[in-house]
């Protein structure tokens, strides 16, 4: 088992299919908070036009990671593929191989990784959750 990884994705929205993106990113939100209790972290940032958007992970560890993208896949890939064009991806952290080859099969995605953890700390306040 590894460390604590971080994964950031970021995505086009592509035009006429904003409602289609926000719906999605209801149900995305709704997964991870009910089915993945061991994500520390979930979520989504939009550009000011409404074109971009960026979706941050924290897991503590790549099997929470291999969880996630097994649900995603099963369920969510192929309507999100109808609303965005996912570009990049970086991990921050060790991610198993299956994970890095799914998300490496995604088309048009840049995968980038940086497995090795220099210095910091993370600090989790009882309670504490954003919405």
């Amino acid at each position: 088992m590894s460390g604590p990884l971080i994964m950031i994705s970021r995505s086009r929205i592509k035009p006429g299919h904003r409602e289609t993106y926000e719906a999605h990113l209801r149900q995305a939100t709704e997964m991870v908070e009910s089915e993945e209790p061991r994500v520390i972290a979930f979520n989504s940032w939009t550009s000011e036009d409404g074109t971009e958007v960026s979706t941050v992970h924290f897991h503590p560890d790549a099997d929470s990671l291999d969880t996630h993208l097994k649900l995603y896949f099963e369920r969510l890939a192929g309507p999100v593929a109808e609303s965005v064009d996912s570009y990049e991806l970086d991990i921050w952290g060790v991610a198993s191989e299956s994970a890095l080859s799914a998300l490496r099969s995604v088309p048009g995605m840049q995968v980038r990784v940086l497995p090795v953890h220099e210095a910091g700390f993370m600090r989790l306040r009882e309670g504490a959750v954003a919405t």
